[in-house]
């Protein structure tokens, strides 16, 4: 991850909005946390800078939709501006949210082991260990007001969004949303595909693109020749014989 350079994409992207209050905005962000932020405590690009890395990929996502026969003219009609503000300001809640802090932590280092003091040491049936104090990163929620509904009310305190805009953010979180709301949801999908589109692109971020610490190696050309050829973790089924195949002579 280099973190220069996804600011520098980063504000390249937002230098092409032509919007009243987005100078604002990018002054904010730029005094605040944004660029240096995790993306989550443990699990997508729990890392220094993290947040910054997982809204440029929600864009590449989002961009790669508009080459589909079927979501190319629904983003076309979203317009450049949304296709660039929703994925990249659509986690902007997360500034200023995490903090970091201290676990305890099992640690199996044979050299750290050695290290310790006798009385430190224990075993488990992974071996020889001792607890360590590791740093982590915690939610210190300083404005809780939700989640897209946050982002949406922290970027109009600069710059207003369109209805899209503002219900695309709103809802990027699809159906893990509370249960309640589910009609809510659908019926705001319903009425703007954008929503649709980019929890999609959120959910190729974290869940394909992206590792704990970085952006995973796949998709590539080697790994998806390796996926291929060796079978998947676990997996312990064989292909089967057709049954009665060679005692019919079928």
């Amino acid at each position: 991850m280099n973190r220069e350079e996804n600011v520098k994409s980063f504000e390249e992207l937002m230098g092409r909005v032509n919007r009243e209050g987005k100078d604002a905005l990018m002054d904010y962000i730029r005094k605040s946390d944004f660029y240096t932020a995790p993306a989550s405590t443990r699990f997508h690009l729990s890392t220094e800078g993290g947040l910054l890395q997982h809204s440029l990929n929600v864009y590449r996502c989002l961009k790669a939709k508009q080459a589909s026969i079927y979501w190319g003219p629904i983003l076309e009609a979203a317009g450049n501006d949304a296709l660039i503000i929703c994925p990249l300001l659509h986690d902007l809640c997360k500034t200023h949210f995490y903090k970091i802090d201290f676990k305890n932590q099992k640690t199996y280092d044979p050299e750290k082991v050695l290290a310790a003091e006798r009385w430190q040491v224990k075993k488990d049936n992974a071996g020889a260990f001792i607890w360590e104090s590791v740093p982590c990163y915690t939610i210190d929620d300083r404005v809780p007001y939700g989640h897209g509904e946050k982002s949406v009310m922290m970027i109009e305190q600069f710059m207003r969004l369109t209805g899209p805009e503002r219900f695309a953010i709103r809802w990027h979180m699809g159906f893990s949303e509370a249960p309640q709301v589910h009609m809510q949801l659908t019926q705001a999908m319903n009425k703007y595909p954008l929503i649709l589109a980019l929890h999609e692109a959120d959910q190729e971020a974290s869940t394909l693109m992206e590792d704990e610490k970085d952006n995973k190696a796949w998709p590539t050309e080697k790994a998806q020749d390796d996926a291929q050829e060796k079978p998947a973790a676990g997996c312990d089924f064989e292909d089967a014989e057709a049954i009665g195949e060679e005692k019919n002579g079928i």
